[in-house]
């Protein structure tokens, strides 16, 4: 194999790497952020992982006396 092939396939694989472990990283935080705000655990890992769920609005909710599953209905 060309070792300019080969050093362009490791950078893609250490990209890639990157990118997931960043992906891990935010999702993690998410589902801390979630759980400190009064999610229960399945709840909090589940709107965690939907990008598209506002974190500082979900967090509001509960903060101003919305039910959890409330909430999660709101959200989801």
């Amino acid at each position: 194999m060309d070792s300019q092939v080969m050093g362009s396939a490791i950078a893609a694989w250490a990209e890639l790497v990157h990118l997931d472990t960043e992906a891990i990283d935010v999702y993690c935080w998410r589902v801390e952020q979630l759980e400190r705000a009064g999610y229960s655990a399945p709840i909090a890992h589940e709107l965690a992982a939907d990008h598209q769920v506002d974190l500082h609005g979900a967090c509001k909710l509960l903060s101003h006396g919305c039910p959890e599953h409330t909430a999660y209905a709101i959200l989801s």
